[in-house]
């Protein structure tokens, strides 16, 4: 266990030596007793950690402590708090938290715990926020181990809700009053307390060491890294799922109402992001050791729990506010306009697309291939869903017509976000070819200036990232010459001049002074977050209208990039230079998810094609589908799995032989139009998916 810190504080001390953001932290299950994000104990970790152990030796007390670089705004005693719900912690344990950039630190106690608040703040006042004033942040951590409770004070009068489960917080220093309280609270009882705990000090540390129970102990950690990877698909799914049927609330019954959903899903977005974090670990180049690689998993398995639970948590409730089955004509009729305007929209759609094959490489469009087809393919489908829904409601079904209301609303929103992409990437497109001239010349400067250095004999390193911009200068003409049947593609030119840029910008580092740097920086960040803005969001919609097909790597690295572009975003007025970093990372995550996904695609088609599984699927997955589903009035049902609407994909795959006796990944009974029914989307976590009828998940 021990061993994942160990990884965790060497990643970070190796971005504060390169100058990185100080990266906040949302609240997060702690892996451990000992927790150093930031590597802010240095060598001291096993002295905090023997700390620790005497505590729990002595009186069974086990103390918690987390370094992190930032409470991601919190105020720290909600941070705290938040953290040991996560944890787990109960009436024996305790927490102290501390953000070393912010400065701050917060605690954690239950109820019952035998010390008020005074006391304890009188405590942390004396002995834990010198320490932490003085950057001794082992000293703090043993002070609080030792300390905590010691010569508690018992009386009443203040250990009402104040002195409860969540925390107090502080800041380096606490009020006059709180200090000059300590002889009319702690007095003599906390002397004799700091005796004893100096006279623990002297002492040997114990030989037994009490660890947290291993929640999955007998479960291989293969067998755990599968759930791992299938709960972050349906937490995913679920995410973005409740997002849809939460957007649609919104529309119909305003923001209010719908404020403490949208704070739940907030919460569980923030967990899921945090487990795709993990997931980024275990893929990345760095091999972990078993004990390692276990904590990762148990942590992704934790958060996508807690996530999960926290939206089923919420499922009835919001499954009231809608009541589909009461409001299904209503829903029904606000769709009609939504159709009509979809189909107003393809022609001009598609003359854009025209426009787009003829002016650019194929390359330069990948992100949208076969964006039309699927938008036509999903607005059919929610036609057809309309008609039946209004049948089903004519007939006096309703349950029958929610189904089909929500596959309807699942199929219309993915085909404005296919539309939208097609558009959005002609702007970003002429925005490259315009930014190409300005990057160019920077980029030549740069060389020219690099170029000098080495012919002054001050090579620092220069030499192959001369060569590597007078490549990219090449390639980047290559990427732009038009004629000869070839076509330009202005993006992947843009790229490879702006990446020779910052590895030439960060050769010539050392020869700049500091303002120069960061002048610079602010200068190229911009152009930067442009371009991985552009590459994030391609990613995004790709996945989000593929979403049966794309499997969990694509999803983490996108998840990794959203995060660094949010870091590049909120650090560039103050950091531009670790921004800079941030948003060439964020653009790298993108293209790699952008490559994958469409490997998951490319993939699933090739798998659902060629004669089909048992003569279910004809061939690829466009209208050949619909002979294997007992007819659907030629809707494109392969569209409807491809974008997730349909049970089915990467979520099961086909089960069972003879066409579609087993159902697409346990989504659709013994076949449509024979019992099953679409899944479309609802609000909350797995485990309220199918609780109401309609085939609602």
């Amino acid at each position: 266990m021990r061993r994942l810190m160990g990884v965790l504080a060497v990643a970070a001390v190796l971005l504060l030596a390169g100058g990185g953001p100080a990266l906040a932290e949302v609240p997060f299950r702690a892996p451990q007793e000992v927790t150093d994000l930031v590597g802010a104990l240095g060598g001291d970790t096993d002295r905090v950690q023997r700390a620790v152990d005497e505590r729990q030796a002595e009186d069974g007390t086990q103390v918690f402590v987390v370094y992190v670089s930032s409470f991601d705004g919190l105020e720290s005693g909600e941070w705290a708090r938040r953290t040991a719900g996560l944890s787990g912690l109960g009436r024996t344990d305790v927490l102290l938290a501390v953000a070393v950039d912010d400065r701050q630190y917060g605690y954690w106690v239950d109820d019952a715990f035998p010390q008020d608040t005074a006391g304890i703040d009188a405590f942390l006042a004396a002995d834990v926020e010198p320490e932490l004033a003085a950057d001794d942040w082992a000293g703090a951590a043993v002070a609080f181990a030792g300390g905590i409770g010691e010569g508690a004070s018992t009386s009443t009068s203040s250990t009402s809700s104040t002195s409860s489960s969540s925390g107090s917080s502080g800041s380096g220093a606490t009020t006059a009053a709180v200090v000059g309280g300590i002889a009319v609270l702690g007095g003599g009882a906390y002397l004799v307390a700091r005796s004893r705990r100096r006279r623990r000090e002297a002492q040997p540390p114990p030989t037994r060491r009490l660890e947290r129970p291993d929640p999955y102990a007998g479960v291989p950690t293969e067998e755990l890294q599968g759930r791992a990877s299938a709960a972050l698909l349906e937490l995913d799914e679920a995410v973005k799922t409740s997002q849809l049927d939460l957007d649609f609330a919104r529309l119909q019954y305003g923001e209010a109402a719908v404020a403490g959903f949208g704070e739940a899903l907030a919460q569980s977005r923030q967990e899921l992001t945090r487990a795709f974090t993990l997931r980024q670990q275990l893929d990345d180049e760095v091999a972990e050791d078993e004990p390692t690689r276990r904590a990762l998993v148990t942590g992704i398995l934790q958060l996508t729990s807690a996530a999960d639970e926290r939206l089923d948590a919420q499922a009835e409730a919001f499954a009231e506010l809608r009541d589909l089955e009461r409001t299904a004509p209503q829903v029904l009729e606000g769709l009609a306009p939504r159709v009509t305007a979809l189909h107003g929209r393809l022609p001009q759609d598609e003359e854009r697309a025209a426009r787009l094959q003829r002016r650019y490489a194929p390359s330069a469009l990948a992100p949208v291939a076969g964006n039309l087809d699927q938008a036509r393919a999903r607005l059919a489908a929610a036609e057809q869903e309309v008609a039946e829904a209004r049948a089903a409601l004519d007939a006096g079904r309703p349950g029958e017509a929610v189904g089909d209301l929500r596959a309807a609303e699942d199929a219309l929103a993915q085909v404005g976000t296919l539309l939208d992409a097609v558009g959005r990437l002609e702007r970003d497109l002429e925005d490259a070819a315009a930014r190409l001239p300005a990057v160019r010349a920077e980029t030549e400067e740069d060389l020219a200036e690099a170029r000098a250095l080495v012919a002054a004999g001050d090579a620092r390193g220069l030499r192959p990232q001369i060569a590597r911009a007078e490549a990219a200068l090449a390639a980047a003409d290559e990427a732009m010459a038009a004629g000869g049947g070839t076509l330009p593609d202005p993006l992947a030119a843009l790229r490879r001049l702006e990446e020779a840029g910052l590895a030439l910008e960060q050769a010539l580092t050392v020869a700049r002074d500091a303002q120069t740097r960061a002048r610079r920086a602010a200068a190229a960040l911009d152009q930067t977050l442009l371009r991985a803005r552009s590459t994030v969001a391609a990613a995004a919609d790709f996945v989000a209208t593929r979403r049966g097909a794309v499997g969990p790597e694509a999803r983490t690295r996108l998840a990794e990039a959203q995060r660094h572009l949010d870091v590049a975003a909120g650090t560039g007025r103050t950091d531009p230079e670790g921004a800079l970093r941030e948003a060439q990372l964020a653009d790298q995550l993108a293209q790699q998810a952008l490559q994958l996904a469409q490997d998951d695609v490319a993939t699933w088609s090739g798998g659902y094609g060629g004669g089909g599984y048992g003569g279910g699927y004809g061939s690829g997955y466009g209208p050949g589908y619909a002979p294997g589903y007992g007819g659907r009035g030629g809707v494109d049902l392969g569209s409807l799995v491809l974008g997730g609407i349909l049970a089915g994909g990467m979520r099961g795959g086909i089960s069972g032989g003879g066409g579609l006796g087993g159902g697409l990944g346990g989504g659709l009974g013994g076949g449509f139009g024979g019992g099953g029914r679409p899944r479309g989307g609802g609000f909350g976590g797995s485990r309220s998916r199918g609780r109401s009828g309609g085939g609602r998940f």
